[in-house]
């Protein structure tokens, strides 16, 4: 068995802690295990749901309720989530539509710099049963939300 030295270990302990714990959170919350139900089945529950109940249930943990970037777990990322309500005006007055469905999904995005700075929805909505169409119109109904609320 190798011996490694407390203090990496202790080290690699604390900068992973925030990771994990937004991961669990995030998990928990794209999931719909908050209240022992999930509508996030693939018998159509995202029907039911409005496209900012689904921005909630995935973006708001990091991005805020009002997608400013402090939502919750925002303090204990390493990489402060964006105010997704400047995309926009960040992009000269054009909402970015398809980089926001591609970032939401994130299945898509090079990966050759590391680790993604955001979960990649896509695969885990995949994991929990949504068809590929599903995938995609639930990215298509967050970014359209995300559209919905710019300054």
């Amino acid at each position: 068995m190798p011996h490694l030295p407390s203090r990496r270990l202790d080290r690699r302990s604390r900068a992973l802690t925030p990771c994990l714990a937004a991961l669990l959170i995030l998990t928990a919350a794209g999931s719909g295990c908050t209240d022992g139900t999930s509508d996030n089945d693939s018998s159509g529950g995202d029907a039911k749901r409005t496209p900012k109940e689904l921005f909630v249930d995935s973006c708001a943990t990091c991005h805020g309720v009002d997608g400013r970037g402090d939502g919750p777990m925002a303090a204990e990322l390493r990489v402060k989530p964006i105010n997704l309500r400047l995309l926009k005006q960040e992009n000269g007055g054009t909402f970015p539509t398809r980089e926001v469905q591609r970032s939401i999904d994130g299945r898509a995005m090079p990966r050759a710099h590391g680790l993604p700075k955001m979960p990649v929805w896509g695969r885990q909505w995949i994991r929990q049963g949504l068809s590929e169409a599903e995938v995609q119109a639930r990215s298509i109904a967050i970014t359209s939300y995300i559209a919905s609320i710019q300054d």
